[in-house]
């Protein structure tokens, strides 16, 4: 892994705009920081508005919360540079209340031109219909460049939901040194896996790092574990009708095995329904962990925060109970229909996604470039990078389901009872049932 990931910016805390009533005018461009790809591209870009126009871009970026903030920032100043009549506003939204916000925007009628998508969002926002055309927006030969696997998971009933910026595959990421140490050779499968976190669980460290809380993130993480059962979400059959694999007993057997990590192996850091993201990724950059459930994105912030462990990470698709599964998480901004300006909003995401950009962001951030040709660097072809790589080929499509995030909030709720209330699997499973029907039948 290239040193490049030291140059990263940590954010000690990150605060959050508010988003205004109106598309007021932003503060002067600040000169980009950081941004040496950015500048690089700047003469790349095309024209955006006329010169005497004054068109302001309003954004609601889940980047702009994270650390990843100042690179985002970053290519917004130097198309603003390029661009001296575009303003771009950067507004902060944490992504697990992004869909909330979305929802109650569009009720005020006060959408703002784009916003980052959530893959759980895409079914709602289709159905809400505030999405314009994007791929007549973007042009063919944007769509051409852009990696297949990256458009199929970006789509809605053959409707692209967003302008693709980057991909954050779901795999494990594990430390490579330990596994070395214990002599252990692979980590195929959930037997696999388990053994290693035994194994790793020793002299005050912790095997796994496992986000439990009941939200967007651990949800999406336990989804992820529990397709490699078998287990299909949400579906339809045949005949067309929604059906979902959640009272099956293979889910059942991937509920009570991801409980007994915490509850009986004790192989994850007390209070799991407490750890988020944050909290499991700090675990593992303090070395007091060495296996996460994770997106290629927290390969930039564990070497972030410890520039020690560049080089000793390593990662591969998610260990089988019955097969791999991944999540492509395909990333990106929808471009509202409340846009006034599509044209220069869609050139605007367009630049961020052109080669020497996409890739200096995939290294210092680990989400993974959307076009062909950026993907092919050598930066990506690394032992850190590589079972994020290798699980693309077994990404499942997001399920088209009008009321997908109920379907995953059960699944969260299941968890979370049992490891935070002591609920037994049985009764788990009965609530499963309970909540799992209600939905079907409300959205058939």
């Amino acid at each position: 892994m290239r040193k490049r990931f030291m140059s990263i910016i940590l954010c000690a805390a990150m605060s959050v705009t508010i988003l205004s009533g109106c598309s007021g005018g932003s503060k002067e461009a600040s000169e980009a920081k950081d941004s040496g790809a950015a500048q690089s591209q700047v003469d790349e870009s095309t024209e955006a508005g006329s010169p005497e126009e004054t068109i302001t871009l309003r954004i609601l970026s889940t980047l702009a919360t994270e650390t990843e903030a100042p690179l985002e920032q970053a290519m917004a100043d130097a198309y603003m540079k390029e661009h001296p009549n575009v303003k771009i506003e950067l507004i902060g939204q944490p992504v697990n209340d992004m869909a909330k916000k979305i929802i109650a925007l569009n009720t005020s009628g006060d959408l703002p031109d784009a916003f980052f998508m959530p893959t759980e969002f895409m079914s709602q926002a289709y159905d809400m219909g505030i999405i314009v055309d994007h791929e007549a927006l973007l042009g063919e030969d944007f769509m051409s460049a852009l990696n297949e696997k990256v458009v199929e998971y970006g789509k809605i009933n053959n409707q692209l939901m967003m302008v693709p910026w980057h991909v954050i595959p779901v795999a494990l990421i594990y430390r490579a040194d330990w596994l070395a140490e214990a002599g252990i050779d692979k980590i195929e499968t959930v037997d696999d896996f388990r053994n290693t976190a035994k194994t790793f669980t020793k002299d005050g460290h912790w095997g796994f790092s496992m986000v439990g809380t009941q939200n967007g993130s651990g949800e999406a993480r336990f989804c992820q574990y529990v397709r490699t059962f078998g287990v299909n979400e949400v579906y339809q059959d045949e005949s067309g009708k929604w059906v979902s694999d959640l009272t099956s007993d293979n889910y059942k057997k991937a509920l009570q095995s991801f409980v007994d990590l915490a509850l009986v192996d004790g192989v994850v850091p007390p209070g799991p329904t407490e750890t988020g993201y944050p909290e499991a990724a700090a675990y593992f950059a303090e070395q007091k962990t060495g296996l996460m459930i994770s997106g290629s994105n927290a390969i930039g912030a564990i070497i972030s925060a410890n520039p020690e462990l560049d080089g000793k990470l390593a990662s591969v698709p998610l260990p089988a109970a019955e097969r791999h599964a991944t999540n492509l998480q395909t990333s990106g901004y929808a471009i509202t229909t409340a846009c006034e300006h599509p044209d220069v909003m869609a050139d605007y995401l367009k630049f961020m996604t052109s080669k020497d950009l996409a890739v200096d962001f995939g290294i210092k951030t680990g989400r993974l470039p959307v076009t062909k040709e950026a993907a092919e660097d050598p930066a990506f072809q690394t032992d850190t990078f590589k079972g994020f790589i290798d699980c693309m080929e077994y990404a499942l499509p997001q399920p088209a389901f009008p009321a997908y995030t109920e379907i995953l909030d059960v699944m969260g709720e299941s968890y979370n009872t049992m490891m935070g209330n002591n609920v037994s699997i049985d009764d788990a499973m009965a609530q499963v049932a309970n909540r799992v029907e209600g939905i079907l039948s409300e959205n058939q």
